[in-house]
């Protein structure tokens, strides 16, 4: 992903010499601009709930696809996703074995890179100004007429 330049620039989550910071550097720069020269913006915040359990593992297989993830890589990432089940512990009691058919697997290193690559293309279909930090979003367009307003709304729905 990275040799091919494939991982957008508007991410900034686990990503090498990327942080919260310098995200948020990138956002107070863009804002500022727009502001000095008079303008106004409008900005929504998003925060996925879950994000990476809510991953579907078809979608997800499938946009791995389109990035040229294939072969061997593929069918290894395919096993690491599927066939996996859970059960919970409750005051020792527990429940039964269910099938685990959607998310990414929170603490491993692949993790986090395969959510990226799930949420990778959102600024190719969003307006021009979004910044992410992992699942953390800012969308924001700047507002030069009534017409922008919906614009914004239309993006984010």
């Amino acid at each position: 992903m990275f040799d091919n330049d494939l991982v957008s620039d508007r991410q900034h989550g686990f990503l090498p010499g990327r942080s919260c910071t310098t995200q948020l550097l990138e956002v107070l720069d863009k804002w500022t601009e727009i502001l000095d020269c008079g303008g106004a913006l409008d900005v929504v915040h998003l925060d996925l709930a879950k994000a990476f359990d809510s991953v579907p593992h078809s979608r997800l297989l499938m946009k791995l696809q389109s990035y040229g993830i294939l072969g061997g890589l593929l069918r290894w990432i395919r096993i690491f996703l599927l066939d996996r089940h859970q059960h919970v512990m409750i005051a020792g009691t527990v429940s039964n074995w269910v099938p685990v058919l959607s998310g990414v697997p929170q603490g491993s290193v692949l993790g986090p890179v395969l959510f990226i690559c799930y949420i990778n293309d959102m600024p190719d279909i969003i307006s021009p100004f979004i910044y992410m930090y992992a699942d953390d979003t800012k969308i924001c367009r700047e507002m030069r007429d009534s017409s922008d307003s919906g614009k914004l709304q239309v993006d984010w729905i």
